[in-house]
């Protein structure tokens, strides 16, 4: 009987090992599937450039906020979405102290700088002026003599960037800056997103005049440093998957 009982003891401490060794092990999967155990991606953005990301009721919201959140949570990891003046956007994503940076205009130094992921979208560069102006262009000379509102820091298509003989002032602000210059008659033409220009003009109050052509047509890329080559790669893989299975198209045509 006592022989009986010991065997019983050993089979229940067995069985209770196992059932411990399995609850351990279901704790541990449950935490590698929580997001807290997600790696967190700082991910930094231009702080006021609607529609494409804005502050709203404290939370960065816009379409291309909402693209690189799905962006990254397709990739395996939690977003910080971090908005900042377009300088110190800049500034972060030149000493590598973020994962990323959002939107960037495809440019031969920054291809070479940092691993360009996408296009993710493409917009429109244009040219605005006031609605009793009578400017026209076909040649960016066209344009000489004019004063052209910019923002400082901001790329706008490598022939605008390099030609010569155009008045430039730039702006430390943002575009609702260039609207107000432009109705203050402190510039002749404000150039920028088409849509980023249209939504400060209304919000200002203020009427513009989009002049034709379009400067550029222009993809938008999501920049990584150098040093972090898997984070460039999850985010291909991701914006691949995105394309295939219609989740990016989806985003797009919700913010038509």
């Amino acid at each position: 009987m006592l022989h009986r009982n010991r065997v019983k003891c050993r089979l229940h401490h067995a069985e209770r090992d196992v059932s411990m060794r399995r609850l351990v092990l279901i704790l541990i999967a449950l935490l590698l599937a929580s997001p807290a155990a997600a790696q967190v991606w700082r991910i930094a953005c231009d702080e006021n450039f609607p529609p494409y990301n804005f502050i709203e009721q404290g939370r960065v919201a816009g379409l291309d906020a909402e693209i690189i959140d799905a962006l990254v949570r397709r990739a395996g990891a939690v977003p910080q979405i971090d908005p900042q003046p377009w300088v110190r956007v800049q500034d972060l994503l030149e000493r590598g102290e973020v994962d990323a940076a959002f939107q960037f205009v495809g440019r031969p130094d920054r291809f070479e700088k940092y691993f360009m992921v996408g296009p993710f979208r493409t917009g429109q560069t244009v040219f605005a002026g006031r609605p009793d102006s009578d400017l026209r262009w076909n040649e960016l000379s066209d344009l000489r003599g004019y004063r052209i509102g910019t923002i400082r820091g901001y790329t706008y298509g490598e022939a605008f960037d390099t030609a010569l003989g155009l008045t430039k002032e730039a702006a430390a602000g943002d575009n609702s800056q260039l609207v107000r210059m432009l109705a203050a008659r402190r510039v002749d033409l404000i150039v920028g997103d088409r849509e980023t220009l249209t939504f400060f003009a209304r919000r200002e109050g203020v009427r513009l005049h989009v002049l034709a052509p379009p400067l550029a047509e222009v993809p938008r890329y999501i920049a990584v440093p150098r040093t972090r080559p898997d984070r460039a790669e999850r985010l291909a893989g991701a914006l691949a998957a995105m394309r295939r299975d219609g989740t990016l198209a989806a985003i797009l045509k919700r913010w038509e």
